[in-house]
């Protein structure tokens, strides 16, 4: 906490209060994003780390929540087609095994972890190239972290690109690639994961030289 983890990922989604002062690359190219619409067209996607108050929207129902971002193509000739609407909704339910007893079913019933994969399939249907994930797995139970964990590997597989930050050592050493820590909103070192050990990445993040 304190790092800048969460104020990173909010530069690189067009979402920071300031804009970033070093350059964002996607795909070999520079890209700005003003706002997170142009980070979502660009193929960008977050998913916060606080979910009930930047993520969810409560009085809506699971499958409101899931198609929230593509209406569009559940329309036609301007009117939102219900039956459209509710199929997209399924087949992410189905996708990402999101235990719900249905898509009409309010997004509050759901646990942690179930609300969380609502909000990852949310994005997942505006098909992006990079998903920023902000401490996933934070207030969720043991079971659900490792549904969550599966859901990331097999992303990666398909060919997503994911960032995810954390402050569980295990589940960065776990997860990722690449390792870059940071200590007071400044990077202090990069690991791949043959070169990350827990010491290693505490001594980084404790880092203010």
């Amino acid at each position: 906490m304190g790092a800048g983890r969460t104020e990173l990922l909010e530069c690189l989604f067009g979402s920071s209060p300031e804009p970033p002062a070093g350059r964002i690359l996607l795909k070999g190219s520079e890209v700005h994003f003003s706002h997170p619409d142009d980070a979502r067209r660009a193929g960008v996607a977050l998913v916060p780390e606080d979910r009930k108050r930047l993520g969810l929207f409560p009085q809506m129902s699971v499958g409101e929540n899931i198609t929230l971002c593509m209406l569009h193509e559940a329309a036609s000739a301007g009117v939102l087609r219900a039956g459209r609407e509710q199929r997209m909704a399924q087949d992410v339910v189905g996708r990402l095994g999101i235990k719900t007893a249905g898509v009409g079913a309010a997004v509050t019933s759901l646990s942690g972890g179930n609300q969380q994969k609502t909000i990852i399939g949310r994005w997942l249907l505006t098909r992006p190239a990079v998903l920023l994930l902000d401490d996933p797995t934070r207030g969720v139970d043991v079971g659900a972290k490792a549904e969550l964990y599966r859901l990331m590997v097999q992303l990666c597989r398909d060919g997503l690109g994911i960032i995810v930050t954390s402050s569980e050592l295990p589940e960065l050493l776990t997860l990722s690639d690449r390792i870059l820590v940071l200590c007071e909103g400044r990077l202090t070192a990069q690991f791949s994961r043959a070169e990350a050990t827990e010491q290693r990445i505490m001594e980084a993040a404790t880092h203010r030289g």
